[in-house]
């Protein structure tokens, strides 16, 4: 047909090859699609171009590998294999590996702990068998140093194991094996350094071996041991410091607990070596090693309540020299010293406002302060004015404190039928001394007797026999309730002094609040034989400031005779004259504190407001009958604690001693949020 198209022919109507065909095909540009629309055909239909579809990709023959590139390919999928199972093995390998070395790390940490917990049970009893030094067994402390020295070795092994060091560099456990790492060192270092020293501290301090025998105090050993006892005193120092460094924030609870629990086994560590490093530094110059001394021995008469304990009725002087002992004076130190007008010295503004010009007056009034180290200085400057000796130290006892250290020494004969002991010596020399010189004519008489029997009594402990361990256990009991003071003029020794119960020096840490409460006598009477006090220390809401308030209540209940006294007795008042007593409760705040307010007898009292080293204090007089009792209580604002990881608070007690004991607790607090 004429309209025919011939389809894929060329000019001469011939189909080309085929093949080149294609390939012009496969090189060729697409067509444009077509923007017109077809012209319509017959009948409406539209007439299109006809398009072939794409040709389809021919495979050429492929070409055979040579016997050479098979092998080198078999070669090739060979590694790839071998590299495969290697990556396999490397990683079942290092999983193998995680899994025993934290088996094995495990295992090192049990061992160290279990070991750490051993050797803390073995420090524990060795400070109870070296507690009491009057009752060492040498055989038991030595078996527990041993076993405590091979708890901590096998300690430090399992903490040295190179795994375990390694470990302690990755994170969260890192800081856990680290603080652990620390306390097996700090153990290990107490067992090998402090432990030993701890043992000898026992024996250079034993009763037998500081006694004086002949009236001499053999000071060879504790010379020679002072070099080991400070070693060890430094090394607990140092071991407080390492714990104190620790990031306890980063550890778990139970190695946080292992860590504290550590941390307070060194504190009372630090109580015995420094008090052993301490007495190794003190002992032979005080006792004269180095060239004589000479003390005062002040004797606080109860009967007459100061703040330190009762008024320096009485004293002894005494020259040391190479541990001898030599009383070289001795008086009634109102008498013998006798009064200063003007003052001795000026006071402060804030002692003269709590105290009166009379510190500085009367050696009987010296120790209106309960701060010993004050009443010491100046009760020393007026006898070295009256008398021109110079004074080394002040030594301050009471015959509560004679009465604990005659149980070791038996009876002292006094002279006129008077035969002293343990049991009758504070009822002797405070009570039946005034029934034995009624008349106020015979008050000299008086004097001197206490003067003398309590040189003697003092004589007696000082120059030793008896039973060694009795009279130092009697001597550590009445240090313990501040009955035993001493001040050396000496600023180096007093520093070392001022570290120990023996310095009559309140606490001045805000983080360990004391409450002080003194008494002291306002008539010149003897009738402090007759007062039993009380103090009770509960908590109060807190304040707005996060203080906390704080309600010290102290009783005193008064059982004197109402007939029968000697006039003396009663005082240079007209309050005496009715056999009542007046006495002045202060109350010292804790650093950081205050004294808010004072009720008596549920009602509010008037109270007068003071200042002494940085401590607020409040004092309120009180009055009483024969069988009469009285309370007051102190409202005091604890301060605030910089401790956030202490929930509970116990502030300490420090009272003036007495003929009866203070009944006495004290309720702690929580901080307030």
């Amino acid at each position: 047909m004429a309209d025919d198209v011939s389809i894929g022919s060329g000019e001469d109507g011939v189909s080309p090859d085929p093949e080149q065909n294609i390939d012009a095909e496969a090189t060729a540009e697409p067509a444009e699609p077509a923007n017109e629309t077809p012209p319509p055909g017959p009948a409406g239909r539209f007439v299109t171009t006809y398009v072939p579809p794409p040709p389809k990709p021919i495979f050429r023959n492929r070409r055979r590998l040579t016997a050479q590139e098979t092998e080198e390919q078999r070669k090739r999928r060979a590694v790839r294999r071998r590299r495969r199972r290697t990556a396999g093995l490397v990683l079942l390998g290092f999983g193998v590996a995680i899994l025993v070395s934290g088996g094995w790390l495990a295992w090192r940490t049990y061992q160290a702990y279990s070991h750490l917990q051993a050797a803390s049970d073995q420090v524990a009893r060795l400070q109870t068998e070296i507690r009491d030094v009057t009752a060492v067994d040498l055989t038991a402390t030595d078996a527990t140093v041993r076993q405590l020295q091979s708890e901590s070795a096998d300690a430090e092994s399992a903490v040295s194991d190179p795994l375990f060091r390694a470990a302690a560099h990755l994170p969260w456990l890192g800081p856990n094996l680290h603080a652990i790492s620390e306390v097996t060192a700090t153990v290990q270092s107490l067992a090998a350094d402090v432990v030993p020293s701890l043992v000898q501290i026992a024996q250079t301090l034993r009763p037998s071996a500081l006694a004086p025998k002949n009236g001499i105090i053999d000071l060879a050993p504790v010379e020679a041991a002072s070099p080991v006892l400070q070693k060890a005193d430094a090394a607990v120092e140092v071991a407080r410091l390492r714990l104190g460094a620790i990031d306890r924030s980063a550890v778990a609870g139970p190695v946080n607990n292992a860590v504290l629990k550590l941390w307070s086994k060194l504190d009372e560590a630090s109580s015995i070596t420094g008090t052993g490093a301490r007495v190794a530094r003190l002992l032979p110059p005080m006792l004269g090693a180095d060239g004589p001394r000479t003390y005062l021995v002040a004797f606080q008469n109860l009967a007459e309540v100061r703040a330190t304990g009762g008024i320096f009725g009485s004293f002894a002087a005494v020259r040391v020299s190479q541990g001898k002992i030599t009383l070289i004076d001795r008086g009634r130190a109102g008498h013998e010293i006798g009064t200063f007008d003007p003052p001795i010295e000026a006071l402060s503004p804030q002692a003269a406002n709590l105290y009166t010009n009379r510190m500085a007056m009367f050696p009987a009034d010296v120790n209106l302060t309960p701060d010993f180290p004050t009443a010491a200085a100046l009760f020393a400057k007026m006898y070295t004015q009256r008398k021109g000796t110079a004074i080394d130290g002040v030594i301050a006892t009471d015959p509560v404190a004679l009465s604990y250290a005659l149980k070791g020494t038996g009876p002292i004969a006094v002279g006129d039928g008077v035969t002293l002991t343990s049991a009758n010596i504070v009822q002797t020399l405070l009570s039946t001394v005034y029934a034995s010189f009624p008349k106020s004519s015979d008050k000299l008489a008086r004097d001197d007797f206490l003067a003398k029997a309590t040189t003697l009594a003092f004589g007696k402990v000082v120059t030793g026999g008896g039973n060694a361990s009795a009279v130092f256990s009697g001597l550590n009991r009445a240090a313990q309730e501040r009955r035993i003071l001493l001040w050396s003029a000496h600023a180096a020794e007093q520093a070392d002094i001022g570290q120990t119960q023996v310095a009559g020096r309140l606490s001045a840490s805000a983080d360990d609040p004391t409450i002080g409460v003194f008494l002291n006598d306002a008539t010149m009477a003897k009738l402090g034989y007759y007062l039993s006090p009380s103090v009770h220390v509960t908590a109060g809401n807190c304040q707005s400031d996060g203080r906390r308030l704080l309600h010290v209540a102290v009783g005193l209940s008064y059982d004197a005779p109402s007939t029968g006294l000697p006039v003396y007795v009663l005082g240079g008042s007209t309050i005496g004259q009715h056999y009542m007593v007046q006495t002045n409760v202060m109350v010292f705040a804790p650093v950081g504190g205050g004294v808010v307010s004072a009720s008596k007898d549920n009602q509010p009292t008037g109270m007068q407001r003071g200042e002494s080293r940085a401590r607020e204090v409040g004092q309120v007089p009180v009055t009483l009958r024969p069988g009469t009792s009285t309370t007051i209580i102190f409202t005091v604002v604890a301060p605030l604690s910089t401790d956030a990881l202490r929930k509970e608070i116990a502030p300490a007690l420090v009272l003036t001693p007495g003929v009866n004991p203070w009944a006495a607790s004290v309720a702690p607090y929580r901080s307030c949020d």
